[in-house]
């Protein structure tokens, strides 16, 4: 009977047994649907077949609904509300309101411009469900190429091998020296006071390409007289060192974004040499964009512009008005 049932009855057929149920005749019912009333009858005997069960008893002014039509009744309701709701949902996710958006972030980002990003998003686009797969170019690559992910935020660095994809520049990810607030080397007096290299520097790890990057731009700006620095893979850690002792490190200073606009961290006027390190999003061209990852990219583009309106993100990633260095 079961299979029967799923195999047999259509949603047209239900709406029709609920409009006669509503009308109280087979004529009020085929008026409301416009269609004819043999139609509506048609349909109620298809019904009552397929369940092997009287829907309606038929009196002289109307229907009566059966025990049996009763059931349809209720639960004909609940999969016609599903169905409505199943069309609001398909509506949503054209949007870009709804659905299921899975987004590869290089550490970078994840740390930086998609934290407020994504709350952005989450007020705009409230049925929007996101998900966030933090990794490295080489480790997001093939779950972006498998469907795994719908796009990659970050860094563009130069993919080692050739991808079917587009890389779309958005902003840069300047780097820059950074301190707690409160440093000594922010309120040296003119001519003298505190040097640099009498503090303790902490970087990233020579094993992730940033630490690798931040030491080629150290080497190009003139830095190498800096102590050893203490290094670590986390982030966290480095951002809780600066924070609490007078240890400077040199990061993209949109990592510690927050903090900067907080007032916590402050960049000092050194000027760093690192070239263009431009940012953005990675997808893939044969692809269809999915609304949600527009929804996305508009979000991100607003709050570069809230970044850019503070002063901790220009165009091209430079420091402007350098003063002397410390």
């Amino acid at each position: 009977m079961r299979s029967q049932i799923n195999a047999r009855l259509k949603l047209r057929q239900i709406e029709i047994v609920i409009a006669v149920a509503e009308q109280g005749s087979f004529l009020a019912a085929a008026h409301k649907l416009g269609v004819t009333q043999p139609a509506v009858s048609k349909a109620v005997q298809d019904v009552e077949q397929i369940i092997g069960h009287p829907i309606f008893d038929r009196m002289a002014r109307g229907v009566m609904i059966s025990p049996f039509g009763r059931a349809v009744l209720e639960r004909g309701r609940v999969m016609l509300s599903l169905v409505e709701r199943l069309t609001d949902d398909i509506g949503l996710i054209e949007q870009g309101q709804a659905g299921t958006l899975v987004i590869g972030a290089l550490p970078t980002a994840a740390t930086s411009v998609l934290p407020p990003t994504l709350g952005q998003l989450r007020v705009s686009n409230p049925e929007l469900n996101i998900r966030l797969v933090q990794g490295r170019t080489a480790e997001l690559m093939p779950q972006l190429e498998s469907g795994k992910l719908d796009l990659i935020v970050g860094r563009l660095y130069e993919l080692e091998t050739a991808h079917d994809v587009h890389r779309e520049p958005i902003y840069h990810e300047p780097i820059s020296a950074l301190v707690r607030a409160g440093h000594p080397l922010l309120a040296r007096p003119e001519g003298g006071g505190e040097k640099l290299e009498n503090f303790g520097l902490v970087l990233p790890s020579l094993e992730q390409r940033l630490g690798q990057e931040i030491d080629a731009v150290i080497a190009h700006s003139g830095l190498e007289r800096l102590a050893a620095p203490l290094r670590s893979t986390s982030i966290s850690f480095i951002r809780e060192l600066v924070l609490s002792n007078d240890y400077v490190t040199i990061l993209p200073r949109l990592m510690l974004a927050g903090d900067l606009g907080r007032g916590a961290v402050r960049i000092l006027p050194i000027p760093m040499v690192s070239g263009s390190r431009p940012a953005g999003v990675i997808t893939l061209r044969h692809r269809r964009r999915p609304p949600s990852v527009g929804a996305l990219l508009s979000a991100l583009r607003d709050h570069l512009r809230e970044l850019r309106a503070t002063g901790l993100l220009d165009d091209n990633g430079d420091l402007p008005d350098m003063p002397a260095e410390i």
